[in-house]
């Protein structure tokens, strides 16, 4: 029971699809995210999310949930410092970073089905007209997608927004934040979205992983013209 009527600290800012604010009762604090209108037409799926994060609680890699619905989520305040770009070329951290998406890699998701990447990127497709979005430009991103999905890979739990910014670092451990878009996904893409052609240059199946690099850019690129 909290010892005092909670009040907001401040509005954490940086994300772009949600109200997030730092909100307190006496020495507690918490993080209250005040969840966007508009996630359906954003591809997000918040039954989904509160599945993900709490099979991944186990892992220690996402922060704890203290309740969660389809308007509001309150978790834990993690306080440490977002990783950079400059910070992703430290050995240390990428070793660290690697374990962590193992971990949840190796977390197992029943009843679920892979992300089918021609359908996701359509779905944001037909929300725009071909005058945002060339019909060659939108055979392009559906023949890649189709290109990803046809592929041999087993889906893993995938953030689909690994960006340095919802990665932070504390004397825990790292932590993983802002979860809203994961599903089932493939194996590659949140290595990918972090290391980008240093990735691909070090594995095989090139070919494959820059059809998914593709699907990347294109998922960001229709992500931000939806919203204009």
């Amino acid at each position: 029971m909290l010892s005092e009527a909670p009040q907001v600290l401040e509005e954490l800012v940086g994300g772009r699809t949600n109200e997030t604010f730092l909100v307190a009762s006496g020495a507690f604090q918490a993080v209250v995210r005040v969840n966007s209108a508009d996630s359906v037409k954003l591809g997000i799926d918040r039954h989904r999310e509160a599945k993900i994060l709490k099979l991944l609680e186990p892992t220690g890699v996402v922060p704890k949930v203290y309740s969660i619905g389809p308007e509001v989520m309150v978790s834990e305040f993690i306080v440490g410092l977002t990783l950079s770009q400059k910070s992703l070329k430290n050995s240390h951290t990428m070793e660290a970073l690697s374990s962590a998406l193992r971990r949840v890699q190796n977390i197992e998701m029943p009843g679920d089905s892979p992300r089918n990447y021609l359908q996701y990127c359509q779905q944001y497709l037909r929300q725009l007209s071909s005058q945002t979005v060339s019909d060659q430009v939108r055979e392009h991103i559906e023949r890649a997608a189709k290109l990803v999905d046809e592929g041999d890979w087993h889906p893993v739990i995938c953030h689909h927004d690994m960006v340095p910014e919802n990665i932070i670092e504390t004397d825990r451990g790292l932590f993983i934040i802002d979860w809203e878009y994961a599903a089932l996904g493939h194996p590659g893409l949140d290595f990918l979205r972090l290391y980008g052609a240093d990735y691909i240059n070090n594995h095989q199946q090139q070919e494959s992983l820059q059809a998914l690099l593709q699907v990347k850019q294109a998922m960001d690129k229709l992500w931000l013209a939806v919203q204009l």
